[in-house]
C-alpha cells in the first residue's frame, strides 16, 4: 500500500471544482475525490488493526503518549480508490490517517483537453506559481534600508517596530539585522509569516508564537504551560479564559475561586 504524505506547501495546488473536505475517517464509498490530480472513486474505507500498524505510526503513536488506538486522530486507515476516468485500471490501494484531509468532487466535474488533469492543471498552475512569485519579487526589490519590509513605509521614532537580527530571508543585498517591520495590525501577518521563516532558519524560537496553552485568569493574569520559556503575550497553541459562566469545567480554578471568596466576604460585611 502506498503512504499518504499530508503536510502544507506553499502555493499548494487545489481542486477547482471542489465541493467540500472530508476526513478519512467519514469517506464514503462511491464518493468523488481527488488524488494526485485525478477523479477517483471511493471503494473501500476501513479501520486497521493495531497489530498491522506501520513502523512510522507506531512511533508516531508512542511519541503521542500512547492514546486509545481505535480513537487516535492519526491512525492508519485503509483507503482503496478506483481511477474514474479509467475504471478497468487496477484499484489503488492506500494508507493514511483518520484525519487525513480529503476534496470531494461533484459528479459532474471537469478535466483539462491537453493535460487530463482537473483544473487547474499542472501547466496553468504553473503558470499562477511563476506570475506570483514575479510580482512578489518584484515588491521585494522595491524595499528601501530602514522602511517596513511588509507595507514598506518609513519607520518612524513614534511607531512600535520589531527587528530580526541575522541574515535578511527576504532582501540578503540589504545585509545582517535589517529586517523590521511595523507592530501594527496591517503589518502583524508579516510579521508572524517572518517570525516562522526566521525560527527555521536560524533554529531560534519564534517570537511571536508559543506552542504552549495559555491560561487567562479572572483576574487577568496569564500563565502558560511553556513557562519561563513563553515569549509573552503573542498568539498560542492554545487559549483558555477562567471567566465566570464561561466554561463549568474551568469553574475550579484559582482565580474564580478567589473571586467567589471575596464576592462572599463583600455580601457577609453587607
Amino acid at each position: 500500500m502506498e503512504e499518504l504524505y499530508r503536510g502544507g506547501r506553499t502555493d499548494a495546488w487545489s481542486p477547482r471544482d471542489r465541493t467540500k473536505s472530508r476526513f478519512t475517517w467519514n469517506l464514503r464509498t462511491g464518493q468523488l475525490v481527488v488524488w494526485n490530480r485525478q477523479p477517483y472513486r471511493v471503494v473501500e474505507v476501513s479501520e486497521r488493526a493495531h497489530v498491522d500498524w506501520g513502523a512510522d505510526y507506531r512511533e508516531a503513536w508512542i511519541e503521542a503518549d500512547q492514546p486509545e488506538p481505535s480513537t487516535w486522530d492519526n491512525r492508519p486507515m485503509a483507503i482503496v480508490l478506483q481511477d474514474e476516468e479509467h475504471p478497468d485500471a487496477k484499484p489503488l490501494h492506500l494508507v493514511g490517517p483518520a484525519y487525513g484531509g480529503w476534496s470531494l468532487l461533484p459528479e459532474h466535474y471537469a478535466l483539462c483537453r491537453l493535460c487530463h488533469e482537473l483544473p487547474p492543471c499542472r501547466h496553468v498552475h504553473n503558470e499562477a506559481i511563476t506570475e506570483r512569485a514575479a510580482k512578489r519579487f518584484e515588491k521585494e526589490m522595491a524595499i528601501l534600508p530602514g522602511t517596513c519590509h511588509a507595507c514598506q513605509e518609513p519607520i518612524t521614532q513614534r511607531q512600535k517596530s520589531v527587528r530580526f537580527t541575522g541574515p535578511n530571508l527576504i532582501r540578503p543585498d540589504l545585509g545582517d539585522d535589517s529586517v523590521v517591520f511595523h507592530l501594527r495590525g496591517a503589518c502583524y501577518g508579516s510579521v508572524q509569516a517572518y517570525d516562522e521563516r526566521w525560527a527555521k532558519a536560524t533554529g531560534e524560537p519564534r517570537r511571536f508564537y508559543c506552542q504552549g496553552t495559555r491560561a487567562v485568569h479572572h483576574n487577568g493574569e496569564q500563565e502558560c504551560t511553556e513557562g519561563a520559556t513563553c515569549p509573552g503575550d503573542v498568539d498560542h497553541a492554545m487559549s483558555v479564559w477562567h471567566y465566570p459562566g464561561v466554561n463549568a469545567s474551568y469553574s475550579g480554578c484559582w482565580c474564580l475561586v478567589d473571586n467567589a471568596l471575596t464576592l462572599g466576604g463583600t455580601e457577609a460585611a453587607s
